[in-house]
């Protein structure tokens, strides 16, 4: 019987012009994510500057009632001048207390400053920030050491807080759109993609 010669078909391999266009995709793609995290992250620190800031004017102030408190006059009129100094903020929370953790000043106790910040206060500014939730509420807050020149007076350990469960729903609806827009994007450029060169003969 004579041989009969069979020949495999030969599989094309992807022209360059498709090799670029899924390189380019991809490439695109790559850099709408990247631009989404880093806007989104860049939200984030600036809403972050701006609590530490305000936190660190009222630690500054509250350092400077403190620096007044040089006789047990003064310290017995401590809570009223703190209380003078910060129940017209009323987003602010604050707590001063001693050594023992007793409060000898406090505003908004519902917060519930967490032990993260009441037992790990900052020796000078810039202090860090520690966040925390409570019930529905996201707070934010940073703590400082502070003496009095009260003579014997040990040091005092204060805390600022402030609710931050708006720039924090902010910035979750800001990710949720970064992410549908990327999403969306991708499935409109892979849809230029192969509308120009994949869906070619």
């Amino acid at each position: 019987m004579p041989e009969v010669d069979e020949q495999t078909p030969a599989v094309s391999a992807p022209s360059p012009v498709k090799r670029s266009a899924r390189i380019l995709l991809i490439a695109a793609v790559l850099a709408l994510a990247l631009l989404a995290t880093v806007a989104a992250l860049a939200l984030q620190i600036h809403f972050e500057a701006g609590d530490r800031e305000r936190l660190h004017r009222a630690l500054e102030h509250a350092h400077q009632v403190l620096a007044g408190v040089d006789d047990t006059a003064a310290l017995a009129a401590m809570p009223t001048r703190m209380a003078a100094a910060f129940d017209h903020q009323r987003a602010l929370a604050a707590r001063v207390q001693n050594s023992l953790g007793q409060p000898l000043y406090e505003k908004r106790p519902e917060t519930i400053l967490p032990p993260a910040l009441l037992t790990r206060p900052a020796l000078a500014l810039p202090a860090p920030l520690v966040t925390w939730r409570v019930g529905d509420v996201y707070w934010r807050g940073s703590a400082l050491i502070m003496r009095m020149p009260l003579e014997g007076a040990t040091p005092l350990t204060v805390a600022m807080a402030l609710p931050v469960e708006r720039d924090l729903n902010f910035l979750q609806r800001l990710r949720l759109v970064l992410i549908a827009y990327v999403l969306l994007a991708s499935l409109g450029l892979t849809a230029l993609a192969w509308k120009l060169v994949f869906g070619k003969a």
